[in-house]
This record gives structure tokens, sequence and C-alpha cells, in this order.
């Protein structure tokens, strides 16, 4: 593994005097930014805003890394146990731990810019956090390890690789909006752990990247750092969505799709035609699985006055569109609207739509709420969140997180579950301003 030389090279986001760190996270719940947690020569700060943690990030892509694995000790290991060992490995598949991240690992290429933040990620993690925060005990481990090992790499490699995610999201613009400018809403749904660390190792990661050029913001746990719920600073937002997917072509050369998703956002920025920026990432980028990728932007950004599009997408490159298939409000036939569209689990375009089952019947609702929402002066902010209501739970599982992005008033609405029987759409607000968000890189 190459180690590089970390480097300050960019003014801490606040203007508060930094305190030294404990290798935990701050714990300050109030509703306004705290005064943070830092340490010398990490280009990070851990705050809490409107009682959700934020993590602000600057410099190279090592950088980036660096600071998140040196600013979140208390939650490095959760990942691994939580995430990948109790519910991946013990739940869905019957092989050993090793073999799984064996051959995941050796189907998967990263980009260099991916390695160099995930090697940054763990080695201020050996940098800046103890052995037992580090350390994983868990029977779900090698036969060798005797139920206890330290963290390796490879596992956040495997971590990175993977993304076994159901969802539901809508966006609204035109007189399907409130305001007229788009609302982007969307649940975030998965198998939470029983004991809710992946509830409560929810973050908020903004991330002022000097090598990819882009300011964005990220919600998800520490230690995956691609993309599911992404905005950029300019408003354009992108969720992620498992899809059953046509047969790939591809058996290795695999990119993972988180990594995928958050370049393809990030090439929009600056685009004329935002959809297609991010589709030109996304052919070079093959994949195993399906995806629906939902991507929204601000009216202001719009080139046909369409504010959303699906880019249904996966590694079956002999497919008549490629391996992506745009799809707007004209390519959803149930849907009869040309200012809205909605995306669950399965394909629209690209493949012929199911009539029945749970991502179909989770679509139709999200149809029938903007429908309803309409005639009444078209979906805000909390018409967003009420239309989530109606689907949560997508596939029997938990819904983790919801958001919803507002491009009018600049802001984004975050919920995370407040417990592993409740969906995160009945828990509170979390009302987080995109320009405050980002603004802080400039004090």
């Amino acid at each position: 593994m190459l180690l590089l030389l970390l480097a300050c090279t960019a003014p801490p986001p606040s203007s508060a005097d930094d305190t030294a760190a404990d290798g935990g996270a701050a714990t300050v719940d109030d509703t306004g930014a705290d005064g943070g947690t830092t340490s010398p020569g990490v280009n990070g700060r851990l705050e809490t805003v409107s009682g959700q943690s934020v993590l602000y990030l600057w410099g190279s892509r090592y950088e980036l890394g660096y600071a998140e694995g040196s600013l979140t000790c208390d939650r490095v290991a959760d990942l691994f146990k939580y995430y990948l060992l109790e519910e991946l490995i013990a739940d869905y598949t019957s092989y050993e731990y090793q073999v799984v991240r064996g051959v995941v690992i050796g189907s998967t290429t990263f980009q260099p810019g991916d390695l160099e933040e995930m090697q940054g990620y763990y080695q201020g993690a050996l940098d800046h956090c103890t052995e037992e925060q580090l350390t994983v005990h868990s029977d779900l481990l090698e036969d060798d390890s005797g139920g206890s090992r330290m963290l390796e790499i490879e596992d956040l490699y495997f971590a990175n690789a993977l993304a076994d995610f159901g969802c539901s999201s809508l966006s609204v613009w035109g007189a399907a909006s409130a305001t007229g400018d788009t609302v982007h809403a969307r649940n975030f749904d998965w198998a939470s752990d029983d004991d809710g660390r992946f509830l409560s190792d929810h973050i908020v990661k903004v991330y002022d990247s000097t090598d990819e050029g882009a300011r964005f913001l990220s919600v998800m746990v520490p230690g995956m750092l691609g993309c599911v719920s992404c905005v950029t600073e300019e408003g354009v937002a992108l969720t992620m969505h498992n899809v059953g997917g046509l047969p790939t072509t591809t058996p290795v050369g695999i990119s993972p799709r988180m990594f995928a998703a958050r370049e393809a956002l990030l090439a929009t920025v600056g685009a004329t035609d935002v959809a297609a920026a991010a589709e030109a990432v996304l052919e070079e980028r093959p994949q195993n699985v399906g995806n629906n990728l939902h991507l929204s932007w601000p009216m202001a950004r719009a080139v046909d006055g369409t504010g959303a599009a699906v880019l249904e997408y996966d590694g079956a490159s002999d497919h008549q569109d490629g391996r992506v298939t745009v799809r707007g409000p004209t390519g959803d036939p149930e849907q009869a609207r040309t200012d809205a569209v909605v995306t669950t689990n399965h394909y629209i375009a690209r493949s012929p739509a199911p009539t029945s089952g749970d991502s179909w019947e989770r679509a139709s609702l999200l149809r029938q709420a903007i429908d309803a929402g309409a005639p009444l002066g078209g979906l805000d902010r909390e018409g967003g969140r009420a239309a989530l209501e109606t689907v949560a739970g997508g596939y029997g599982e938990l819904t983790v997180h919801s958001v919803v992005v507002d491009s009018a008033a600049r802001r984004l609405d975050l919920y995370v579950a407040p417990d592993p029987s409740t969906p995160a759409v009945l828990g509170p607000t979390r009302a987080l301003d995109l320009d405050a968000l980002f603004g802080a890189f400039d004090q």
C-alpha cells in the first residue's frame, strides 16, 4: 500500500477555535453548529448541525480519506461488524467472509483516486484511533482470527465494492411542485442491525474536493466513500436504487457502483446537459448488478423543461442503449405527467417493467401521491416527506434514512430512523441549509 504524506492545504471550514481530538466523535446535541472536533494536521472537522453529525472534509482525495478515518474513530469498526459481517455475510450468503471478500475484490477495478481516498482513510484510522477501536470481535471472522482481529484495508475495499440497498424516490417540478422548482425525495431502505449502530453512525459528509474540483455532500456512514444519497453545491442530487438487472457481459473489471455514482454526479458540475454528463461516465463503468440512479437538478439547469431523469444502468454493453438508458418523464408509460419521475427497484425503460410486486406497488403509490398533490398546488417538502411515508419499508426492510431536497429553498431535510423498528420519515426533521453547509469552506 502506498502511503502518502499528509499536508494541510486549506483553511478549516469554521471560524471557531480548533480543539484537539481524542479519537471519538463530537456528541454535542443542539440545534446549531457547535465548536466541533478536529485534530492538528487533519483536513477535516466534525460538528453537530441541527442535531446531525456533519463532517467537513477538504483537500486531495487522500486528505479527504485521512481526515474521515481520523475523526470517526468510534465508528470505524462498526461498518465492518454491523454491515459486512452481521448483515451481508450472516444473512445473505452461506459462504465464509474470506471467500466472499476474495471473490468481490478480485472482480473489482477501483479508480486511482478511489484507492487513494480509501488508503487515506485507513492510514488516518491507524494514526489516530486506538487498537481497540480498530478491533472487531465476531464469530463470523476467519477461523484463524480466534474471533477477534484488527481491521485490514481489504475490509475497506470490500465494503466500498458493495451496495446492497433497496429504495424509493420521486422528483417533481413545474405544476407538480409547490414552488415550480425541483423537489427530490428518497427513502433509503436497508436491513438495519438490531443494535441500531448503522443508524446512530449516520453522518453528513460535506466535501471540498480539490482533486475532483467539486463541492458536494453525502449522507452515509463513515467508511463508505461513494454516493448513495448525494447533492452537489449546484443543487444536483443523485440517489441510488437496486435493480435485479440484465445479464452482464462483464465478469471482471467491475466498477464499484457507489464510486461510479460519485464520479457520474461530479461530472455534472458546470455541465450544460446534466443527464448526458452523468451518462457519459457510467457508460465507461461496467456493473454486475442493476442500478437506477435518480438524478435531479434545479430548473435553472434544465435544457428542455425537465428537472430529473432516472439512469437505468448495468453492465450489459450490448444493450441497444449501451450500459445506460436515460428515462425522463415520458419514458414511463404509467406516468401521465411530464413534470415528475419516480423510481423504485425495477427498470421501466431498459427492459419490460413488472406489473405487480413490492417495487411496482411502491412506484404506483408515488405516482398517486404526485397526482393527488398537483391539483392542490403541487408537492412541497412536507408533501415529499408524506409521499415517502406511503412507501416506507421497501422489500419489508427498514427505511434507514430519507432525504428531501428543495431546490427553491436550497435546503435538505434529512430523516434518520430513530430506532431499528421506526421508519426514518417518522423521525425528527433535520433541516440543513445547503448554502450554509458549502459556505462554511469560505469562512
